[in-house]
């Protein structure tokens, strides 16, 4: 009786781990809906200078890279005054960071660089529809429950 129970326990213990091991299988991590959205209001509401590590340096602005932390929270901070706001925002959908994406903000060397040394194997593209355009969102994972930021183009039309 004693190996019986030796060996279901050994079994229930192989699939343990094997169940473990596979759900560390390395999938690309995607922004979510309301996680996006919740940025989005916070974005709206001018408060993303309040987020610290929220969006630091270097940022992709539509096609340029802000490469100082006090240039990022200057773009912040003229944008809470000039009352920026995405209105009437709808998550379009989100992709991870692929070899080409750098394309949706511009095709050059820089992004291309930038994405290949800042984005990151985490890093998705956000796309909103707005009352004012097409946004794109350049999303990393989460920062004290906001998806962090790292680039913002649009919006296009």
């Amino acid at each position: 009786m004693p190996n019986k129970f030796l060996l279901a326990a050994s079994a229930t213990l192989a699939t343990i781990a094997c169940l473990a091991l596979a759900s560390c299988a390395s999938a690309p991590y995607v922004q979510k809906e309301n996680d996006v959205l919740k940025l989005v209001r916070l974005i709206n509401e001018g408060r993303v200078g309040e987020v610290e590590g929220l969006a630091r340096a270097p940022f992709v602005l539509d096609g340029e890279t802000l490469y100082l932390d006090s240039d990022v929270a200057t773009m912040w901070r003229n944008l809470k005054a000039a009352s920026f706001a995405m209105a009437d925002a709808r998550f379009v959908g989100a992709e991870p960071v692929g070899p080409e994406s750098y394309r949706v903000f511009a095709d050059s060397f820089d992004m291309k660089n930038y994405f290949e040394k800042y984005a990151g194997s985490d890093a998705s593209i956000v796309t909103l529809e707005t009352a004012s355009g097409r946004y794109y969102l350049l999303l990393n994972r989460k920062v004290k429950g906001y998806p962090r930021i790292q680039g913002l183009k649009g919006p296009v039309r």
